[in-house]
């Protein structure tokens, strides 16, 4: 039992280490579990839970209250931006930077070896410049529209039902690249067991928010069947690229369709 205990307790502490900046011993892990995705949503309650931290943190002080909920019914805009930097700073733009690179090899087409080169460039060209620009701006806006009393359930959700989204995919399309030089070879394949705790862990979240938040959870699992068709027919399968793009657009559609949820 302990032996058990222990080794899911490396498999975290390598998602933690793998899929953020946050440091941890190096002790705490070994080389065999240390990028484990079977905790890739709970992930995203730490990121997204930071990041809400944050945000209320800012609203309480622009506002001179220590209550955050007693500014005004729609968050406040700086305090939203700077939840989003804390996002990004601790996982180091992993994410995002797959996205960009997707934007990338896919905006100058080519063939599938083409796309697939210009994924692996380091430099980012138009395409991803662009796109990670008009992601952002959407991110940012679609929380702004998002009652401050729900945000930070719903904040923690996008994180970590995008994180499951993406990670899911790897059990119904191929892995396209060589997972022997990719950067993210290990989250090349995916058990049942390890989906099914991201699920459960993505899961929780929602329900506490079911009633405002189907609707983003149904466009976002729309834009993850498309992505996944998408990329089926453009490459043949997902990269780790792809996955990091599968998670900011289904972030970003769950947020966005919340607005037309609140009140419902």
């Amino acid at each position: 039992m302990l032996k058990i205990i222990r080794k899911e307790l490396q498999r975290l502490t390598g998602a933690v280490i793998f899929y953020s900046r946050i440091q941890l011993p190096p002790n705490w892990f070994s080389e065999e579990n240390s990028y484990s995705s079977r905790y890739f949503s709970l992930i995203g309650w730490i990121v997204g839970g930071l990041s809400v931290a944050v945000w209320m943190l800012a609203e309480m002080i622009i506002f001179g209250s220590l209550n955050w909920q007693s500014s005004s019914e729609r968050p406040e805009p700086v305090a939203v931006l700077l939840g989003l930097v804390i996002g990004v700073l601790l996982t180091g733009a992993l994410h995002e930077d797959g996205f960009t690179d997707t934007c990338d090899g896919f905006g100058h087409g080519g063939t599938t070896e083409e796309k697939l080169r210009i994924m692996k460039d380091s430099r980012i060209g138009t395409y991803g410049a662009l796109g990670i620009l008009l992601l952002v701006l959407l991110k940012f806006f679609s929380l702004l529209q998002i009652e401050t009393e729900l945000l930070p359930w719903m904040w923690i959700s996008g994180h970590s039902l995008s994180r499951f989204l993406a990670i899911s995919q790897l059990r119904f399309i191929a892995y396209v690249q060589d997972s022997m030089n990719s950067k993210s070879s290990t989250m090349a394949s995916i058990s049942k067991t390890d989906l099914a705790v991201n699920f459960f862990i993505a899961l929780l979240p929602l329900l506490l928010v079911w009633n405002h938040a189907w609707l983003g959870i149904f466009a976002a699992i729309i834009m993850w069947w498309f992505l996944m068709v998408y990329f089926r027919k453009k490459i043949g399968g997902i990269t780790g690229d792809c996955m990091g793009s599968t998670q900011q657009l289904t972030e970003v559609i769950f947020y966005i369709f919340l607005g037309s949820n609140i009140g419902i």
